[in-house]
Protein backbone atom coordinates (compact mmCIF):
# COMPACT_ATOMS: atom_id res chain seq x y z
CA UNK A 1 0.00 0.00 0.00
CA UNK A 2 2.67 2.34 0.74
CA UNK A 3 3.43 1.77 -3.06
CA UNK A 4 -0.21 3.52 -3.79
CA UNK A 5 0.60 6.49 -1.66
CA UNK A 6 3.90 7.59 -3.49
CA UNK A 7 1.94 9.08 -6.27
CA UNK A 8 -0.33 10.71 -3.93
CA UNK A 9 2.73 11.87 -1.35
CA UNK A 10 4.37 13.40 -4.67
CA UNK A 11 1.20 15.26 -6.34
CA UNK A 12 0.33 16.61 -2.76
CA UNK A 13 4.07 17.77 -2.45
CA UNK A 14 3.62 19.51 -5.53
CA UNK A 15 0.29 21.00 -4.88
CA UNK A 16 1.76 22.65 -1.56
CA UNK A 17 5.51 23.69 -3.82
CA UNK A 18 3.30 25.53 -6.16
CA UNK A 19 0.82 27.25 -3.16
CA UNK A 20 3.90 28.16 -0.99
CA UNK A 21 5.53 30.05 -4.55
CA UNK A 22 2.17 31.58 -5.30
CA UNK A 23 2.05 32.60 -1.95
CA UNK A 24 5.73 34.14 -2.15
CA UNK A 25 4.57 35.49 -5.25
CA UNK A 26 1.72 37.26 -4.14
CA UNK A 27 3.54 38.58 -1.06
CA UNK A 28 5.95 40.39 -3.28
CA UNK A 29 3.36 41.95 -5.81
CA UNK A 30 1.72 43.63 -2.51
CA UNK A 31 5.65 44.25 -1.05
CA UNK A 32 6.10 46.32 -4.58
CA UNK A 33 2.58 48.01 -4.42
CA UNK A 34 3.13 49.09 -0.60
CA UNK A 35 6.31 50.56 -1.35
CA UNK A 36 5.14 52.00 -4.49
CA UNK A 37 1.77 53.25 -2.61
CA UNK A 38 4.31 55.24 0.12
CA UNK A 39 6.64 56.69 -2.67
CA UNK A 40 3.45 58.07 -4.22
CA UNK A 41 1.65 59.29 -0.95
CA UNK A 42 5.00 60.61 0.08
CA UNK A 43 5.84 62.37 -3.18
CA UNK A 44 1.80 63.77 -2.96
CA UNK A 45 2.52 65.20 0.23
CA UNK A 46 5.71 67.16 -0.44
CA UNK A 47 3.91 68.48 -3.36
CA UNK A 48 0.92 69.66 -0.99
CA UNK A 49 3.33 70.98 1.43
CA UNK A 50 5.87 72.40 -0.41
CA UNK A 51 3.29 75.02 -1.44
CA UNK A 52 2.77 76.14 2.31
CA UNK A 53 3.46 80.00 3.04
CA UNK A 54 1.08 80.86 5.56
CA UNK A 55 1.92 80.44 9.38
CA UNK A 56 -1.56 79.36 11.89
CA UNK A 57 -0.87 79.16 15.60
CA UNK A 58 -3.40 76.37 16.68
CA UNK A 59 -4.02 74.98 20.17
CA UNK A 60 -5.09 71.50 20.00
CA UNK A 61 -6.41 68.94 22.40
CA UNK A 62 -4.08 65.67 23.53
CA UNK A 63 -5.63 63.38 21.13
CA UNK A 64 -5.68 65.79 18.59
CA UNK A 65 -1.66 66.22 19.37
CA UNK A 66 -1.50 62.27 19.86
CA UNK A 67 -2.60 61.93 15.75
CA UNK A 68 0.12 64.80 14.91
CA UNK A 69 2.91 62.55 16.55
CA UNK A 70 2.00 59.40 14.88
CA UNK A 71 1.93 60.87 11.34
CA UNK A 72 5.54 62.53 12.80
CA UNK A 73 6.81 58.91 14.16
CA UNK A 74 5.48 57.04 11.23
CA UNK A 75 7.63 58.90 8.77
CA UNK A 76 4.55 59.93 6.84
CA UNK A 77 5.34 63.77 7.67
CA UNK A 78 8.39 65.11 9.28
CA UNK A 79 6.92 67.45 11.67
CA UNK A 80 3.87 68.36 13.20
CA UNK A 81 3.35 71.29 10.98
CA UNK A 82 3.83 69.12 8.03
CA UNK A 83 1.30 67.08 10.23
CA UNK A 84 -1.33 69.84 10.92
CA UNK A 85 -1.48 70.58 7.52
CA UNK A 86 -1.70 67.54 5.89
CA UNK A 87 -4.77 66.75 8.47
CA UNK A 88 -6.00 70.19 7.94
CA UNK A 89 -6.19 69.66 3.98
CA UNK A 90 -7.76 66.20 3.79
CA UNK A 91 -10.15 67.73 5.88
CA UNK A 92 -10.87 70.49 3.85
CA UNK A 93 -10.93 67.50 0.93
CA UNK A 94 -13.16 65.82 2.22
CA UNK A 95 -16.00 68.11 3.04
CA UNK A 96 -15.25 70.41 -0.07
CA UNK A 97 -19.60 70.19 -0.65
CA UNK A 98 -19.80 72.36 2.65
CA UNK A 99 -16.70 74.72 1.72
CA UNK A 100 -17.82 75.09 -1.90
CA UNK A 101 -21.35 76.18 0.25
CA UNK A 102 -19.78 78.75 2.89
CA UNK A 103 -17.38 80.36 -0.01
CA UNK A 104 -20.70 81.43 -1.87
CA UNK A 105 -22.27 82.36 1.10
CA UNK A 106 -19.28 84.31 1.92
CA UNK A 107 -18.91 85.67 -1.69
CA UNK A 108 -22.79 87.05 -0.82
CA UNK A 109 -21.58 88.54 2.06
CA UNK A 110 -18.91 90.57 0.39
CA UNK A 111 -21.02 91.70 -2.37
CA UNK A 112 -23.64 93.08 0.26
CA UNK A 113 -21.12 94.86 1.88
CA UNK A 114 -19.40 96.56 -0.74
CA UNK A 115 -23.01 97.69 -1.56
CA UNK A 116 -23.41 99.36 1.41
CA UNK A 117 -19.68 101.01 1.34
CA UNK A 118 -21.08 102.10 -1.88
CA UNK A 119 -24.13 103.48 -0.95
CA UNK A 120 -22.84 105.46 2.26
CA UNK A 121 -19.33 106.10 1.61
CA UNK A 122 -20.05 107.80 -2.57
CA UNK A 123 -21.76 110.78 -0.51
CA UNK A 124 -24.21 110.34 -3.19
CA UNK A 125 -26.43 108.50 -0.28
CA UNK A 126 -30.53 109.34 -1.64
CA UNK A 127 -32.01 109.42 2.38
CA UNK A 128 -35.65 108.52 0.83
CA UNK A 129 -33.98 105.25 -0.26
CA UNK A 130 -32.60 104.51 3.60
CA UNK A 131 -35.07 102.60 5.63
CA UNK A 132 -36.71 104.53 8.31
CA UNK A 133 -34.87 104.48 11.97
CA UNK A 134 -36.67 106.25 14.87
CA UNK A 135 -34.76 108.85 16.61
CA UNK A 136 -35.88 110.78 20.33
CA UNK A 137 -36.69 114.29 19.24
CA UNK A 138 -36.16 116.79 21.88
CA UNK A 139 -39.04 116.30 23.98
CA UNK A 140 -38.20 112.81 23.99
CA UNK A 141 -40.81 110.96 21.90
CA UNK A 142 -40.23 108.53 19.58
CA UNK A 143 -40.32 109.73 15.35
CA UNK A 144 -40.76 107.43 12.83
Amino acid sequence: MSEDNEPRKKRLSEGIEIIIDEAKSAASQALSGAETMGESLKETLQGALSARNNVVMVRLNKESLIKLDDLVESGIVSSRSEAAAFLIGEGVKARSGLYDRISEKTAQIRRAKEELRDLLGGGDVDEDSLPAATSKDEAGDDKP
